[in-house]
């Protein structure tokens, strides 16, 4: 290993890596600066033991880690290499020697071949002389996400460690079950070496330790293992139970005294040998493959180990599926600690109570507890702190959850972040007066239900967690008898509403609740039980700060089925007066591709209001997207007519269908019977004579703008048309629009006119309608098609773009539908030309089912219509194209892609934005005046823009000079001016400052901020900024 710390990086790498303005909390060269922050200890550990030069953090996540050295050396670097890799946190390690730069990954796991350890880790190699450029843009590069899109074969997630740790633990649970030991003594095993591991590898207990504890056999906890004797574990266990006291040396297999005893076997001990070396591949049982290095948990963050709960407990995974109880991603985790961190008062920091009444794996309590450490130390302005004082911020921090197993890993968890606030040579002190641990088992952490703790026996200051997420399963949940027997609201039995009234309960005065929670059920969803319980709990609490990860969605969770949001908030008062709290909706980013940084943006912060919450029940979702011009269309659109206006929905009227002949009506198609079910009892069926002897679409077969039948069977059962539910069978005749609930990748909603009898299933809606109102249901299956209404889908609805891809009936009701008579002249005439189109679809279908899908001319025509028939002008059409063409493609990309909307923008992209923007700004000012846009500097990854207001005259096209570096313009700008610039402009994408009459921007060079709608937006933004600027300026003029 390097010696410790050493000399901060020179003046000339700075400038070399274009660094030379950025300090902490960006970047880090002297342990002393490090103050509060998420992974404060890591970072100091970085600098202070292993001898880094500097540590570079994006949004104060260590990132990229620099040493400079006299030297390459080899061993150095790969020592270096390896604790950093068992940390777990940075993505790039830099070795800077003479004129050259080395960048390594530090996600690869090299296997034990040290001749082909560069070619797996080393990224790039740079020269100071020939690399001037790459050089300079390599942490913009970092910062963007562009390196690791480059160079993705080097950052696999499956090869990092918490992965690998993750995967093994996995496979060691289950070969200790399959030699005979139960689920929870193999888990318990499995903690117990962990901790005897860590305490050997920060040197808490040496070779001279573990020689005494086993009669002289043994020097290390590998060797008490390979021995496979138990009896050698079991005199190690005596002495550590004597010297650590806690609740972890019981006996091997068992926390509690009272609980039966398994014993280990020698095969046991051999297993637990092969996990401990830390450099087998347990769950590639046939590969031989060994790593160069194995685990060392001196350097591997407790928060990472405690992150196994959810991973390696494969007994209790259907257990836990049942309540609700999944894993939260450590970095997740950290933002939901940081948001909270920032809204509590100073009092609560220093003697607060904490709470997480679902502690899973002890995850937030970890980082609760070292964020109560980094508190003191700057408080106090000492790196240690007394034992006696860790003790009692300990203290204050309490766990409960119905899982056993869950509670054992969060003891083992505080365990060791509490000796990790300790250097080894005090603890052994410590030790020597015996008992060393807190009793935390059955105590502060207890195994129980959250809703059987009365509020009066568990007051908190603070309650946070990421509760079960529960909806509709386990219906004998404790949760819902809970809020049935308190009257309070709980939508579609979604558990975590529990969670949210009873925590509010246990609150001292003052106190804050933060939970990780379901967006859709908590923020999104429109029916009347969620509206109302949304509502109710704006006004019985304050909501603090919202962090919507709807975008976020499968990068935060593999597979997730619901995306996440962070909420938190506070005692209120339902007669108090309104109020507003911040609302962040952070996008997905190529950084979050590595599983280690949340980029919240700038452009992504905003605020809502509790009035807003009572009057609008879309104000969470369309503010996912949606920027001010976007809500003045949104905002047009929805004060037209709607669908509902004409429509009746089946299933209130079905009892008098039959006397609504003149009415548009709309209904679902037939369900059909679940053959399993047949038999059972309150299993109900029903009979359709229409189903059987009618042509059947499947929805395969359907076709966009008109829909024919040819080649289509009645529906094929054996139960001669017993269905489910026949559903609404006026639909299945007559004139009528059809349209599928979900939404497919297409830009458009799909929508078809026919007459002809025609069933179809319950996933397909139909609007009946009048035989004389036909040219009004093609005239809306033309809208219903369009681009503008699929637009408008995406803004108005729950589940779009947020957990499923469909509207529901209620949705579909909202579309605006003006008639031709509540329109201008103008509007007759397009939506003349809008039904002739829909007349010509369905002669296309009738010809021939095989002939192609209606082609793009005939759509793009179509949309044009539909902009024309609403009245839609440039700008507005703008926003409706890119939301449908660039948003909505690349809403919730999955884990690992990369979508468009972080592709670097072309220099087309770049002339339409800076053209786009001229226009829009120059409609705020007088004929006289115009504004010119001009690119003057960039790299791979920000520019920047100068907007300069000049008489119309003078205005000429958009330009890009780029004649200067990024950083040298932006460092003139800053001396010039004597502003402070922001050091990560990805963060800061609408940063701006005035020279004069000229305004300047940076722009991170990603597409999401370089479309059409972008421009519209910033010029909004910038109008009224520039205009006083001008003024001023003229004001000031000489006369």
């Amino acid at each position: 290993m390097t010696e410790p710390q050493n000399p901060p990086l020179s003046a000339d790498w700075k400038a070399r890596l274009d660094l030379s303005s950025r300090t902490a909390p960006e970047l880090y060269e002297d342990a002393e600066d490090v103050g509060l922050g998420a992974h404060a200890g890591a970072i100091r550990t970085t600098l202070r033991d292993l001898g880094a030069s500097g540590v570079f953090c994006i949004q104060d996540v260590p990132t990229v880690v620099i040493v400079e050295l006299d030297e390459y050396d080899r061993k150095q670097v790969l020592d270096l290499h390896g604790a950093l890799w068992n940390q777990g946190l940075a993505t790039l390690l830099l070795v800077l020697t003479a004129n050259t730069v080395r960048a390594f990954s530090l996600a690869r796991k090299p296997l034990d071949d040290e001749h082909g350890w560069e070619s797996s880790c080393l990224v790039r190699i740079l020269d100071v002389a020939a690399d001037v450029l790459a050089l300079k843009n390599l942490v913009y590069a970092v910062e963007s996400g562009r390196l690791l899109e480059e160079h993705a074969d080097y950052f696999p997630a499956d090869e990092r460690i918490d992965q690998v740790l993750l995967d093994n633990l996995t496979a060691t649970h289950t070969i200790l079950q399959n030699a005979g030991l139960s689920p929870d003594g193999a888990q318990a095993l499995l903690i117990q070496t962990m901790f005897i591991a860590y305490l050997e590898d920060r040197e808490i207990v040496r070779p001279k330790y573990l020689m005494e504890a086993t009669n002289g056999h043994a020097d290390s906890f590998d060797a008490v293992l390979k021995a496979e004797d138990e009896t050698l574990l079991l005199g190690l266990f005596e002495r550590l139970r004597k010297d650590f006291n806690g609740d972890l040396f019981v006996a091997p297999c068992a926390f509690d005294a009272e609980a039966s005893r398994e014993r280990v076997r020698p095969e046991h001990l051999g297993v637990l040998g092969r996990f401990r070396s830390g450099r087998e591949e347990m769950y590639q049982a046939a590969s031989g493959q060994l790593r160069l290095w194995g685990y060392h948990f001196k350097y591997m963050p407790v928060e990472l180990v405690s992150a196994v709960y959810d991973r390696f407990l494969g007994a209790h995974k259907a257990e836990r599926r049942r309540t609700g109880a999944y894993y939260t991603p450590m970095f997740l985790a950290d933002t939901a600690i940081s948001a909270l961190w920032d809204a509590l008062p100073a009092k609560t920091r220093t003697h607060g109570a904490f709470l997480d009444p679902a502690c899973g794996s002890g995850m937030f309590l970890v980082r609760l507890f070292q964020r109560l450490c980094e508190g003191r130390r700057q408080r106090h302005r000492s790196s240690t702190i007394r034992w006696k004082s860790l003790l009692g911020m300990l203290a204050r921090l309490h766990g409960r959850d119905i899982d056993a197993g869950a509670v054992r890993v969060t003891v083992f968890s505080l365990y060791v972040a509490l000796l990790q606030e300790v250097e080894p040579p005090d603890i052994r002190r410590l030790m020597k007066r015996g008992k060393l641990l807190p009793a935390l088992w059955g105590r502060a952490l207890r195994t129980a239900d959250f809703f059987d703790v009365p509020e009066e026996c568990l007051k908190a200051d603070v309650v946070v967690g990421n509760p079960p997420w529960t909806s509709r399963r386990a219906p004998d949940r404790r949760s819902i008898t809970w809020c049935e027997e308190h009257d309070l609201p709980m939508p579609e039995k979604e558990g975590a509403w529990g969670f949210v009234w009873k925590s509010l309960g246990h609150l001292r005065d003052g106190g804050v609740v933060a939970f990780l929670l379901p967006a859709m059920g908590f923020l999104h969803n429109h029916s009347d039980t969620s509206v109302k319980a949304r509502r109710e709990l704006a006004r019985s609490a304050r909501l603090l700060r919202i962090v919507n990860f709807a975008d976020l969605r499968f990068q935060l969770f593999e597979g997730a089925i619901r995306p996440a949001a962070l909420m938190i908030f506070g005692p209120g008062s339902k007669d108090g007066p309104g109020y507003h709290f911040d609302y962040w909706t952070p996008k997905a980013h190529l950084n979050l591709r590595m599983g280690r940084v949340i980029t919240l943006s700038s452009a992504d912060k905003g605020t809502v209001s509790s009035r807003q919450i009572a009057e609008d029940p879309f104000v969470f979702k369309r503010r996912l997207w949606m920027n001010d011009p976007d809500a003045k269309l949104f905002g047009y659109l929805a004060a037209l007519p709607s669908l509902g206006d004409l429509v009746l929905e089946y299933r209130k009227v079905h009892r008098r269908i039959a006397s609504l002949p003149d009415r548009w009506v709309v209904g679902n198609g037939f369900q059909p019977v679940k053959e399993e079910r047949l038999g059972e009892r309150g299993y109900r069926t029903d009979h359709s004579e229409l189903i059987r002897s009618v042509p059947f679409m499947p929805i395969e077969a359907f076709r966009i703008l008109g829909q024919g039948r040819a080649c289509l069977q009645p529906f094929k059962d054996k139960f001669g048309g017993l269905v489910r539910r026949k559903g609404f069978e006026r639909g299945f005749e007559g004139p009528r629009v059809l349209v599928p609930r979900g939404i497919t990748d297409g830009q458009r909603l799909r929508a078809t006119y026919l007459e002809e009898p025609l069933t179809f299933k319950d996933a397909v809606l139909a609007i009946s309608v009048p035989d004389q109102e036909a040219y009004s249901a093609r005239l809306l299956t033309a809208l219903m098609s369009s681009k503008l209404l699929m637009w408008f889908v995406f803004h108005g609805t729950a589940s779009f773009g947020s957990e499923r891809p469909e509207v529901k009936q209620k949705e579909l009701l909202r579309l605006p539908f003006p008639l031709p008579d509540q329109m201008d002249s103008n509007s007759q005439l397009a939506a003349d030309e809008l039904v002739k189109l829909i007349d010509k679809a369905r002669e296309r279908a009738q010809e021939s089912p095989l002939m192609p899908p209606t082609d793009e001319d005939v759509l793009y025509q179509l949309d044009d219509l539909c902009y024309r028939y609403l009245g839609l002008g440039k700008e507005e059409i703008a926003l409706v194209e890119d939301g449908v063409n660039e948003i909505i493609p690349n809403v919730q990309p999955s884990k690992g892609s990369s979508i468009a909307l972080w592709r670097t923008p072309d220099q087309s992209d770049r002339e339409t934005y800076g053209r786009t923007l001229s226009e829009s700004l120059s409609l705020w000012f007088d004929d006289n005046a115009a504004v010119n846009v001009a690119l003057e500097a960039s790299n791979d990854d920000v520019a920047l823009m100068r907007l300069h207001l000049v008489d119309r005259e003078s205005q000429r096209p958009y330009q890009e000079q780029n004649d200067q570096a990024v950083g040298q313009a932006l460092q003139r700008l800053s001396r010039q001016l004597n502003v402070q610039l922001p050091g990560n402009f990805q963060l800061v994408p609408d940063f701006r400052l005035f020279d004069g009459d000229s305004l300047y921007m940076v722009k991170p060079l990603q597409r999401r901020f370089w479309l059409r709608s972008a421009a519209i937006a910033d010029a909004d933004a910038l109008a009224t900024e520039l205009h006083d600027a001008h003024r001023i300026e003229k004001v000031n003029e000489p006369n």
